[in-house]
Order: C-alpha cells, then sequence, then structure tokens
C-alpha cells in the first residue's frame, strides 16, 4: 500500500544578505517621504509620457534595459582607468553614462509610482542609493574635466560611485524578482496554450521500493 512522503521539514532560512534586503521592505519611516515624492511624480506618470516611460509599447518595464547603458558606461570606464590606463578614454565613458542618466531615472520612477507601499520603500532606497553613486560619478567627470592626468582622487569616487550603483543594483533586483515589480500577472498564470503536460513537483518525485 502506498503512502504519502510529504516533508515536514522547516524551510531553510533566508542567507544574511537575503535577510538585509528583505530589511528593507520594513523601513516604514519612508512612508511619508515617499508620499510626498508619489505625489510630485505621478502627474508625469499618469499623464501622456507615462505609458511611454513605463514601456507598455514593449508590453514590460522600458527601465531595466535604459540601465545597461549607464552601468556599462561607468564599468567600462573603471577598466579604461584600472587596466588599460587611459583616462580619456574613461572620462568619456563616464560622461555617457551620466547623459544616460536622466532617461533612465525617469522611467525608474514611473515604474515605481505604480508600486505598493512595500515596492515604494525599497524603491526609494533603491534611488537613494543610486543618487549617491551618480553624484560621485559625476563629481569624477568634473575632476577630470579640470585636470586632464586623472588624479587618484578622481578614480577612487568613479570607483566608489560605481559600487553603489552595484548596490542599487542588488536592490533593483530584489524589487523585481523578489517583490515582483513591473513583473507582469502572466508569468503567474498557467499557461492554457503550452503543449504537453504541466510540470507537477509532486508527481516529478522519484518513487522507491519503500513508497510501493
Amino acid at each position: 500500500m502506498a503512502t504519502s512522503n510529504i516533508s515536514t521539514q522547516a524551510p531553510h532560512p533566508s542567507p544574511p544578505l537575503a535577510r538585509l534586503l528583505e530589511s528593507t521592505e520594513s523601513a516604514s519611516w519612508l512612508d511619508r517621504p515617499a508620499t510626498v515624492v508619489r505625489a510630485l511624480v505621478r502627474p508625469v506618470a499618469d499623464g501622456p509620457a507615462g505609458g511611454v516611460l513605463r514601456g507598455e509599447f514593449l508590453g514590460h518595464p522600458l527601465h531595466p534595459a535604459l540601465v545597461a547603458v549607464p552601468i556599462g558606461a561607468w564599468s567600462s570606464a573603471a577598466v579604461f582607468d584600472l587596466v588599460f590606463r587611459k583616462p580619456d578614454a574613461a572620462r568619456r565613458l563616464l560622461g555617457i553614462g551620466l547623459v544616460a542618466v536622466p532617461p533612465t531615472a525617469f522611467t525608474g520612477w514611473a515604474d515605481w509610482s505604480r508600486g505598493t507601499t512595500v515596492q515604494r520603500r525599497v524603491g526609494l532606497i533603491h534611488a537613494l542609493t543610486n543618487a549617491a553613486g551618480i553624484a560621485l560619478s559625476a563629481a569624477s567627470f568634473r575632476r577630470r574635466r579640470c585636470a586632464p592626468e586623472s588624479s587618484a582622487s578622481a578614480v577612487a569616487l568613479s570607483l566608489a560611485g560605481l559600487g553603489l550603483i552595484g548596490v542599487g543594483g542588488v536592490l533593483g533586483g530584489h524589487l523585481a524578482y523578489a517583490l515582483g515589480m513591473g513583473v507582469s500577472p502572466r508569468a503567474h498564470t498557467h499557461d492554457t496554450d503550452a503543449t504537453g503536460p504541466a510540470y507537477d513537483p509532486v508527481l516529478a518525485e522519484p518513487v522507491t521500493p519503500a513508497d510501493r
């Protein structure tokens, strides 16, 4: 006679970094400033330009695609600073990343304005972290413009900015993949048009002689 082999083990605790990210979800002290910022953003996000900023013409958010431009430019600038020792190329790449910031930020704020309370908390921390990284990158670019030969301080500023942008990217990943911001409800529904049997994790469990 077959017996049920259902596991009753407790779920594994989240890794420390995951718990740190999850702690941002309970930052209720951000609710008041988030309300103020949302009131400033919504006239644009809910207006004619809002659909474009949210990527409705693509069927998914535009922000993740635009994020690749400044991150790619600033990462490449670090390579030209540290590996190729070409400060002029690094400065130009920093400039390209800074030029890409406004459209990237506008699309992010448009998505953020439609988020839940928890998503807006994490999103505000994400935005503030990125803003600090952008400010450091801008300071590095300005210093490089004043001195053609990159100083150690200019390189340090851009590397610190890139580090903060990386932290902001991790928070953005938490927003999208852990909190589902910008994810279509279709991603969580069964595809009725798919052919073949649906995957069932219970039925897929290997059967041992003791279970028969």
